[in-house]
């Protein structure tokens, strides 16, 4: 009996260490668990999103702080209603170089999208955008913020969570009619809807009809943004309601590149002349200054890039790790061309 306890001893010793064994490989250097446990994600930094796919509906989830992505034992299920959420791989072989479309129409929802700090051109720009939007708040733009993103509880790393302009459903109080984001370059316009679609809509209708849209003029603030806005051609959002006025739309992203991203295609496609005078228009309003801020709100820049600056760079660094991609780093001086005349106010990422 003695011995047969001894032998049951020995053997349940032999399997802890073989465990401890497996748990050191698995947390061994370099490891997702051990990169994931070095980064000090929760120390303060950007806001985090977590999308929850559902288990039993594909293609749909959740899109919830961190506080919500956790299920309670009395809770039967997530907070929030479900989204459609679509990943787009442009590249499988590319690590975090995946993208993410969530949509709902639900009231204060839209169309969300969540691009990896790969994707982003200008890492300046979107701070230049959230500037604006906050001290010009007569200037209506939809959300568009830095954000550290989990998938199903896994970090991903830096994202832009970009939101487009959202239309309320008739029943839940709006007109039903979409209003629709163009994108001019020189002669050719593609569009979508505000449901990022390019099924025939308001435009082509108030076409058929002859009207065109009126540009209105734009303030200087959004004026000057547009004219730093890193993707190609100009964005305008055309409104639901004549006469159909055309306003700036400089979001920091393409539209028509995401689109065809995710549906295998370009959007609908127009070309007349028109369009490039409405662009010419819009920058037209060029104010002789280097800026439309006043000496307060300038300071204001410096302080608050300053802040970003010091936050992004940490954020960018814990994405490096994690993906194993410190070549991010070395792209910083390249990244920043929409502060590239503000230097010597806000100096450098």
């Amino acid at each position: 009996m003695k011995d047969e306890r001894r032998i049951s001893s020995l053997w349940y010793a032999g399997l802890a260490m073989v465990t401890a064994i497996i748990l050191v490989v698995l947390v061994s250097q370099g490891s997702t668990m051990s990169r994931l446990s070095n980064l000090g994600l929760d120390e303060g930094g950007f806001r985090d999103t977590y999308l929850m796919f559902s288990k039993s509906e594909p293609g749909k989830g959740y899109v919830l702080g961190r506080r919500d992505s956790t299920i309670r034992r009395s809770h039967k299920k997530l907070s929030g209603g479900k989204w459609n959420l679509v990943e787009i791989a442009p590249d499988p072989d590319i690590p975090g170089s995946s993208f993410w479309v969530a949509q709902s129409k639900r009231i204060n929802r839209g169309t969300v999208f969540f691009i990896p700090v790969t994707g982003v051109s200008d890492w300046s720009y979107p701070f230049l955008y959230q500037f604006v939007k906050k001290h010009r708040r007569d200037i209506e733009l939809p959300d568009v913020e830095w954000s550290r993103l989990f998938v199903n509880r896994i970090y991903k790393g830096l994202y832009l969570k970009v939101s487009l302009p959202f239309d309320l459903r008739k029943k839940d109080g709006g007109s039903g009619v979409l209003r629709e984001i163009f994108t001019i370059e020189d002669n050719r316009m593609t569009y979508v809807s505000t449901r990022f679609s390019d099924i025939p809509g308001l435009y082509t209708s108030i076409l058929a009809d002859g009207v065109v849209p009126v540009l209105a003029t734009p303030p200087p603030a959004l004026s000057w943004l547009s004219q730093r806005r890193p993707a190609d051609g100009i964005m305008f959002l055309m409104s639901n309601q004549p006469p159909f006025t055309l306003s700036l739309l400089p979001l920091p992203v393409s539209l028509p590149g995401l689109f065809e991203a995710k549906n295998g295609r370009p959007p609908a496609t127009f070309e007349d002349g028109r369009f490039r005078q409405w662009s010419i228009e819009a920058h037209s309003s060029n104010i002789s200054d280097p800026h439309p801020f006043s000496v307060a709100e300038m300071a204001a820049l410096d302080t608050e890039f300053e802040q970003y600056a010091s936050l992004f760079k940490r954020e960018l660094q814990m994405h490096t790790e994690f993906h194993r991609s410190p070549e991010l780093l070395e792209q910083l001086p390249e990244r920043q061309a929409a502060i590239a005349d503000l230097e010597p106010s806000l100096g450098k990422l």
